[in-house]
């Protein structure tokens, strides 16, 4: 108990790293925009870039994980995350650089959130792993809350260079301590997978699990990417004020990811296609009145709510394979499903680019975030028939 502690820990303060990194970005975007000189389609792309490699290199990196075990991939990640983070801050004079080092730092998110899956499914049982993998995932609410209070001192104290060059050193000793102290599980180590991709992309969990994150990832990478830019041109708050504002709804995405997985645990075991639709489409509704909410408190209010509910529906969405896949199999099924969410944070924040440069305004871009979510919705309503039997035979 003991070790599943320290390791979970150790695990949670790499996703805070990894969930920094991606949050920081949104404030990041306003000095970076003032230093290039670069257009709201240009600033897509830099956000948008990163998600794209993020995409490329998830099936990958679940096929290593299965191969190499989840704690070399674990070690990777970290390193080449960190690596190119402190590049993107110290080297990238240029928006070709800018575009280089994210894309690189992509690939090294990619081999993340699939090791961290496996680590849950080698070490615990059935019933503890939705618990255990929500710990893990409420790093984005620890991310979004203190992520934009310190993003914001760091960028008025240490520039967005400083700030990032830092974050990747950060992301280096966490990879050190994890080689020391986190152990290999025996179920870990150089499995041999049981099935093909093949049968993973025949299963109907994993088909609609892929197009559920997908679309849940649009409003919450789009939000990252450029809520705080929203809130400081359109609605005139102050920086300070909008990193309180953003900080809160991080508040949501914290106490939900932590209330989800014990309430699915213990209430909606089988249900969990019913939570992941209603979740969604409160979070549509929420994310829309966002919008139309002029003060900061209001603002806050809703943000907080939207985000709760769309963390709900994302820890339920990632959770679920755990109950339905083959551990041997577990790296490879969530690279896949994962290549979803990744491609939801790349579409998300060039779509976006591209709807406020042609508009002048975020009103279309709201709408675009909301009605993804109630197509994430849509997408988990056939999961929702009463499942005579398992995908696949899931194993202790």
């Amino acid at each position: 108990m003991k070790n599943h502690s320290r390791m979970i820990f150790l695990l949670f303060l790499g996703y805070v790293i990894v969930y920094i990194d991606k949050t920081v970005m949104g404030f990041a975007l306003l000095p970076i925009e003032k230093e290039f000189s670069l257009s709201t389609e240009e600033l897509g792309y830099i956000t948008g870039i990163f998600f794209l490699s993020y995409s490329l290199f998830q099936i990958p990196a679940g096929w290593l994980n299965d191969r190499l075990g989840y704690k070399a991939m674990l070690v990777i990640s970290l390193c080449l995350l960190g690596g190119f983070a402190f590049s993107f801050g110290v080297l990238g004079l240029s928006f070709g650089l800018l575009i280089a080092f994210r894309f690189l730092s992509g690939m090294g998110h990619s081999g993340y959130p699939c090791s961290c899956a496996k680590a849950v499914v080698s070490n615990f049982t059935l019933e503890k792993r939705t618990f255990a993998q929500s710990i893990l995932l409420s790093s984005a609410g620890l991310a979004m809350t203190a992520g934009p209070l310190v993003a914001v001192y760091a960028l008025a104290n240490f520039g967005w260079r400083g700030s990032f060059a830092g974050l990747g050193v950060m992301a280096c000793v966490i990879a050190i301590v994890i080689i020391f102290l986190v152990p290999k599980a025996l179920s870990g180590a150089r499995q041999k997978s049981t099935l093909s991709y093949r049968q993973l992309l025949k299963s109907p969990t994993v088909i609609l699990l892929f197009v559920a994150i997908f679309c849940i990832n649009i409003p919450s990478y789009g939000l990252m990417a450029w809520l705080p830019k929203f809130l400081v041109q359109q609605r005139g708050m102050p920086m300070d004020t909008s990193g309180y504002v953003i900080a809160i709804g991080g508040l949501g995405i914290w106490i939900s990811s932590l209330c989800t997985g014990w309430l699915v645990g213990k209430y909606f075991q089988d249900r969990e296609p019913m939570v992941i639709m209603i979740c969604s489409l409160l979070s549509a509704m929420c994310i829309y009145t966002v919008y139309v909410m002029p003060s900061p408190v209001t603002a806050s209010l809703f943000l907080f709510l939207g985000q709760v509910f769309l963390m709900g529906a994302f820890v339920t969405t990632f959770t679920l394979p755990m109950k339905r896949i083959p551990v041997d199999n577990m790296g490879a099924a969530m690279g896949i499903i994962n290549t979803g969410g990744t491609l939801g944070g790349f579409v998300s924040p060039i779509v976006m680019g591209y709807l406020i440069g042609s508009s002048g305004g975020y009103y279309s871009t709201f709408i675009f975030l909301s009605v993804a979510m109630i197509c994430a919705a849509l997408a988990v309503v056939p999961l929702m028939v009463k499942r005579t039997h398992s995908d696949f035979t899931v194993t202790e």
